[in-house]
C-alpha cells in the first residue's frame, strides 16, 4: 500500500491553504462526514482531529469514505511522479527571503546545481535564478504597497536583499519601475514602465487587437484602451507605448485617482501578462525557425490573456472552431454578461456571472450544449475557488496539466492552450492544433500536415522556449479559417 510522503503537519497546512499544487499527491479523509477530498477542495474545512490522510483514492475508499461531490477527487486520477512530488514539497517550504541566489537554493534543497537546473526546467519551465527573482520581487512588491510606513530599505531587507542597489536593479528588471516609483503609483493611478530593450511593442499590440471587433480591447496606433476587472470592479485601462521597440509603456486606470494596494498589484500583473513579461527570465529562443519568413525576431515574447478566467473562456469557445468564430462567440458572451464601460468598451464577465447563466442562454449565443455545460462548470469552479488558476500558474506544470485534464470536456488541445496562453508556461506545444500543423507544413514544405508526434519533433529544437516558437507560427503564418482541435 503506498505510503504518504509528507508529515501530517505539512499536509494539514497545505489542506487549510487549499493548495491545488498538491492535488493527487495526497487525499483528505474527513471522518466526521465520511467523505474524502482533494487538498484544494473549498468545502468547509474540518477540524484537524477529524482528518485522516490517504495516499490514493483506493485507500480512502478502503477506509469507508466516499468521494466528495464538490471536488470529485477520483476524477483527478493518480500517477503523480515521485520526483515532482518531492521537488514541489521541498520548494514549497523554502523561505525565499532567506535564499539570495540559485546556489543557496540548491543547498537549501539538498541537490547539486545541475540537478536543480534540471528540476526547475522540467517542473517550473524556468531557470532557478529566474524563479527565485520572481518570487522575491513579488514578495517585495506586496510589502511596498501594504506597508506604507516601512522604508524602501526596510522592505528590501525584509525580502532578503543584502543591498539597496541589488534590490533596486532586480526590482526594475522584474517590474519595469523602481521600488519608490512603484509605491508612488498608488497615488498616481498607474506608472510609466520601462520595457526591455528588445521588447517588440508592435507584436503585442497586434495580439491585443487580434479580434478587430473585440469589445474588451481598442487599439489606436500606440494607444490601447482595455476593459479589465480589478478587485474593486471593472475599469477602463489605457496603455500608451513610446515606440515600436524597447521604450516605455504608460499605464493608467480611468477615471484617474488613487489606487488601492490590491488594485495596484492586480493592474501591474494584468499589464505584465498582456505584454508577455510575466514569464520573463525563461531565456531567448535557441534558433530561428527554418525559413527567413518565419525567423523569430529577438525579443519576441508570448502575451498572455490578461484575465485568467477570460483565458478559460477563449479556450472553451475555441474548441474545434475557426478563430473568427471563436471571436464571435466570445464577443456575444462579453456583451451578454460582461461589464459595460461606455464607448463600446466592456470588461470581460466574471466567473460568477457566467455560472449563473441558464444553459439555454449560452446555447443561444452559439455554443454547443457540451461547451455550454463545460463553460458553466468551469465558471462555477472558479467562482467557488475550487479551481485556483493563480495557484496553477505557479507550477509545477505537471500538476497544472493534470488538474485541467481532470475536468470533463477538457482535452489535450484545451489544456495545452491554457498552459501556454493563460498560465504562461514557456515550453508548451499544443501538438493537436490544426493551425500550428499547417504553419509547420508550409515552413518545412511537407507534402501533408504533420501529425501530433511530428509536430513535437519539429519543435523539439526550440526547447525550452517552444511556446514562443508556437506563438510565432500562429501569428506569422496563421492560416485564415484554420480550425483548432480539442
Amino acid at each position: 500500500m503506498p505510503a504518504l510522503p509528507y508529515s501530517r503537519d505539512f499536509m494539514l497546512e497545505r489542506m487549510f491553504a487549499a493548495d491545488a499544487a498538491f492535488d493527487g499527491l495526497f487525499y483528505t479523509g474527513v471522518t466526521s462526514t465520511g467523505i474524502f477530498c482533494l487538498p484544494s477542495c473549498r468545502a468547509r474545512k474540518p477540524l484537524p482531529a477529524h482528518v485522516a490522510f490517504h495516499a490514493t483514492p483506493a485507500q480512502a475508499r478502503a477506509a469507508g469514505l466516499r468521494a466528495c461531490r464538490r471536488c470529485h477527487p477520483e476524477a483527478f486520477g493518480a500517477g503523480v511522479p515521485p520526483e515532482e512530488a518531492a521537488f514541489w514539497t521541498a520548494l514549497s517550504g523554502v523561505p525565499v527571503a532567506e535564499v539570495p541566489g540559485a546556489r543557496d537554493l540548491a543547498r537549501r534543497l539538498g541537490v547539486g546545481r545541475g540537478a536543480l537546473h534540471r528540476l526547475c526546467r522540467d517542473h517550473l519551465q524556468r531557470p532557478p535564478a529566474a524563479w527565485l527573482a520572481r518570487e522575491r520581487v513579488r514578495l517585495a512588491a506586496g510589502r511596498l504597497l501594504a506597508e506604507p510606513d516601512t522604508s524602501v530599505a526596510g522592505v528590501a531587507f525584509e525580502a532578503g536583499y543584502g543591498s539597496l542597489s541589488a534590490f533596486g536593479a532586480q526590482f526594475r528588471r522584474g517590474m519595469g519601475v523602481s521600488p519608490q516609483a512603484f509605491r508612488q503609483g498608488l497615488a498616481q493611478g498607474g506608472w510609466t514602465l520601462a520595457l526591455p530593450g528588445d521588447f517588440r511593442a508592435l507584436e503585442v499590440r497586434r495580439d491585443l487587437g487580434r479580434d478587430p471587433r473585440s469589445p474588451t480591447a481598442q487599439v489606436q496606433g500606440q494607444r490601447v484602451t482595455l476593459g479589465w476587472r480589478l478587485p474593486s470592479g471593472a475599469r477602463r485601462i489605457t496603455l500608451t507605448f513610446s515606440g515600436e521597440e524597447g521604450g516605455t509603456v504608460t499605464v493608467r486606470a480611468e477615471p484617474g485617482g488613487p489606487l488601492s494596494p490590491a488594485d495596484a498589484l492586480a493592474l501591474h500583473d494584468l499589464t505584465w501578462r498582456a505584454l508577455g513579461l510575466s514569464a520573463a527570465g525563461a531565456g531567448p529562443l535557441p534558433a530561428p525557425l527554418p525559413t527567413a519568413a518565419l525567423a523569430v525576431p529577438p525579443g519576441l515574447r508570448v502575451p498572455l490573456v490578461p484575465d485568467l478566467f477570460d483565458g478559460l473562456v477563449w479556450a472553451v469557445v475555441g474548441q474545434q472552431v475557426t478563430f473568427a468564430h471563436a471571436c464571435t462567440l466570445r464577443r456575444r458572451l462579453v456583451e451578454r454578461c460582461g461589464a459595460p464601460l461606455g464607448e463600446g468598451l466592456w470588461a470581460p464577465p466574471t466567473p460568477e456571472a457566467v455560472a449563473t447563466l441558464p444553459p439555454a442562454d449560452l446555447r443561444a449565443l452559439g455554443l454547443t450544449g457540451a461547451r455550454a455545460d463545460l463553460l458553466r462548470r468551469l465558471a462555477g469552479r472558479v467562482a467557488r475557488q475550487e479551481l485556483n488558476l493563480s495557484a496553477l500558474a505557479r507550477g509545477p506544470v505537471g500538476a497544472a496539466r493534470r488538474t485541467l485534464r481532470a475536468v470533463p470536456g477538457i482535452g489535450p488541445w484545451t489544456a495545452e492552450y491554457v498552459l501556454l496562453r493563460v498560465l504562461g508556461f514557456p515550453d508548451v506545444v499544443p501538438a493537436g492544433d490544426a493551425a500550428l500543423a499547417a504553419a509547420l507544413q508550409w515552413a518545412h514544405q511537407l507534402p501533408r500536415r504533420p501529425d501530433p508526434p511530428q509536430v513535437q519533433a519539429l519543435l523539439a529544437p526550440y526547447a525550452p522556449q517552444r511556446s514562443a516558437a508556437v506563438f510565432s507560427l500562429w501569428h506569422h503564418v496563421h492560416p485564415k479559417g484554420a480550425a483548432h482541435d480539442s
